[in-house]
């Protein structure tokens, strides 16, 4: 998909692996229960999106800008790449982030708290994130 736009859309339950999601603004979408298994979105604006009970394995985000609420709950990220991207103040809460990869990009007041970081690659990126102390060690 090149430079469409989403607002207020639900996907839910969906088979979206190996979507290609190009330009474009995803504004108060949410995506419950979807199975995003090697998708790729690239130089796409995200406003208000939730994605819920998601498997987003082997994704890869390029140049996502947040510029509103971005959330990620109990979502599996399993070897997802992040390149370029402005997570600014996004949550991921309940993740499965083992080797993730989160490459150059910005990413302050992201909240990372709860999850599990040991097997991600990247962490010098990772300036002024939210993290709880115990996650300090890994």
């Amino acid at each position: 998909m090149m430079g469409m736009t989403a607002r207020s859309v639900e996907f839910a339950g969906c088979e979206l692996g190996g979507l290609r999601w190009t330009g474009g603004k995803l504004s108060r979408t949410r995506f419950d229960s979807c199975k995003l298994l090697g998708a790729r979105f690239e130089n796409v604006t995200l406003d208000h999106v939730v994605f819920a009970d998601c498997k987003l394995d082997y994704a890869a985000l390029s140049h996502v800008r947040t510029v509103g609420p971005v959330l990620f709950v109990r979502c599996s990220l399993r070897e997802a790449e992040f390149r370029g991207c402005d997570l600014t103040r996004s949550l991921f809460e309940d993740c499965d982030l083992g080797l993730a990869d989160f490459g150059p990009g910005a990413y302050r007041g992201c909240d990372l708290r709860g999850n599990d970081l040991s097997a991600i690659s990247g962490a010098q990126h990772l300036r002024r994130v939210v993290i709880d102390r115990a996650q300090l060690l890994q």
